[in-house]
């Protein structure tokens, strides 16, 4: 029985529950101990999903000097919320490495996204530029998309010269918009006029 007593009195002392005596009074309870012992700690957070990106093309080149990517010919992006075609992609790693921070899609671009609640966006345009920079504690996380720019969605049809979604702030700002459809306005309609998802 002594035996059985030292070794929980050990076990507690390594776990750090029983605290050194001192002349203030013992805060130690069996209450304390208990709530320590059936604490249900959070289990711990699950790793993100890998999304595989896949990216084909007819030709590709790697200029080492200016840290870019060229694809040419029949591109085509495939993730599972993007699916991407275009003629040529360009795409630079940031210069502290790792991240790419600029993407140009170009020459009859389409995009097809699904956001994580399943709505689907088709866009086109002639061409689709990603930025991302971070300065200070600022985050600049852009999508530009220019040359007709198009995206239907189940709220309807919306045209713009110039459409630039601030993704790092849920900024979206259309230069001479259009937008037309028979959910607009409606309840639950997005207004927004950009889709949801990460178009990169």
């Amino acid at each position: 029985m002594k035996k059985i007593h030292l070794i929980a009195l050990s076990a507690l002392a390594a776990a750090g529950i029983l605290r050194a005596q001192t002349n203030a009074p013992n805060t130690n309870t069996v209450a304390e101990i208990l709530a320590l012992v059936t604490t249900n700690a959070p289990p711990p957070p699950q790793p993100k999903p890998v999304v595989t990106t896949d990216i084909s093309s007819d030709s590709w080149d790697y200029y080492n000097e200016t840290r870019q990517m060229v694809y040419h010919g029949n591109v085509r992006v495939d993730n599972p919320q993007l699916k991407l075609t275009c003629a040529q992609i360009t795409a630079g790693f940031s210069p502290a490495g790792g991240r790419i921070n600029h993407i140009v899609a170009e020459t009859n671009v389409v995009i097809d996204a699904t956001d994580e609640k399943g709505a689907t966006n088709h866009v086109t345009c002639d061409k689709a530029v990603y930025d991302y920079n971070v300065q200070g504690s600022v985050t600049n996380d852009t999508v530009t998309l220019t040359g007709n720019p198009q995206i239907v969605n189940a709220q309807g049809t919306n045209t713009a010269n110039v459409i630039v979604w601030d993704r790092a702030n849920g900024h979206i700002r259309e230069s001479s918009p259009h937008m037309s459809g028979e959910n607009l306005g409606g309840a639950g309609a997005n207004t927004n006029g950009l889709p949801a998802p990460k178009l990169f």
